[in-house]
């Protein structure tokens, strides 16, 4: 009984709110734009004996998209499922069609393109100016789905721009971050072996886990409360904000390279001598 009302405490999604049809239709079109593109230049990897990479980090983005369901339910996000075109089921949810197509290029595609910046090398401010760029795809993904009502967010979400919480932008570009982090140690003790490239498939869902662990649980403690004040979940979004930062500073530890810090420093000192 007590279970029973704990649960009932805590906010309930529009359960009964249907997915407009024409809208569900526009939206899968829209997302999987971009996964057609990756999956075109995974294509012309093959073909031109670039290999399987790019093509397994699609497929671990495809894997990464059943961790979807869990932050929907302990970050409070609906994917309308009424008359909606359903896929597979995770602790009761539902997932429309268009899950299954953004997961593979947003943090399987992307964690590719993060790959190959922090080969070329990065300095740690260019890794925060990726996490913004990557934060504000990410907004621009969701606005059109959120306007459309084809999802929502309810509870006391925090930073809330046109129904979008600014504070999953905080976090979801660490998820393709991590799995170029990843990719970034162990790839090339891997060697060129397809076989042994297919270990990179699990990492992107790990990347998925270790992101949203690390910087969103503050805001499911904040937001999974009997009427809490938006003064909290204010604050939790600030630590999730923090949090957020705090992983790409890690990540640049282990990516960044002195080199190329110390060359990006050395073009600043010259240019300000030039202004000078």
């Amino acid at each position: 009984m007590l279970a029973l009302q704990t649960l009932t405490d805590i906010p309930q999604p529009p359960v009964h709110d249907a997915m407009p049809h024409t809208a569900q239709l526009v939206f899968n079109i829209f997302i999987f734009i971009p996964l057609g593109i990756a999956l075109v230049i995974a294509g012309r990897h093959l073909l031109s004996g670039k290999g399987p990479l790019l093509l397994f980090c699609i497929l671990g983005g495809a894997f990464a998209a059943l961790f979807e369901p869990i932050v929907d339910v302990l970050g409070l996000v609906y994917l309308k499922e009424l008359h909606a075109a359903g896929t597979f089921t995770v602790l009761g949810r539902t997932m429309p069609l268009y899950i299954c197509f953004v997961y593979p290029w947003y943090v399987g595609g992307m964690g590719y393109l993060a790959y190959q910046l922090f080969q070329r090398g990065v300095t740690t401010k260019q890794l925060f100016q990726l996490w913004a760029a990557v934060g504000f795809v990410d907004i621009f993904l969701e606005l059109p789905g959120i306007i459309a009502h084809t999802y929502l967010y309810y509870g006391h979400q925090p930073l809330d721009v046109f129904g979008f919480p600014l504070w999953w932008a905080f976090v979801n570009p660490v998820m393709p971050m991590i799995a170029g982090a990843l990719m970034y140690a162990i790839v090339p003790r891997l060697g060129s072996s397809p076989w042994r490239l297919l270990a990179i498939v699990p990492l992107i869902p790990m990347a998925d886990g270790i992101a949203n662990g690390a910087a969103a649980w503050p805001m499911w403690v904040a937001l999974n409360q009997h009427d809490v004040s938006y003064v909290w979940t204010y604050l939790a979004a600030f630590l999730t904000l923090a949090l957020s930062l705090y992983c790409v500073w890690i990540i640049g530890l282990a990516v960044g390279r002195p080199g190329v810090e110390a060359r990006s420093a050395r073009t600043s000192t010259i240019e300000e001598g030039v202004l000078v």
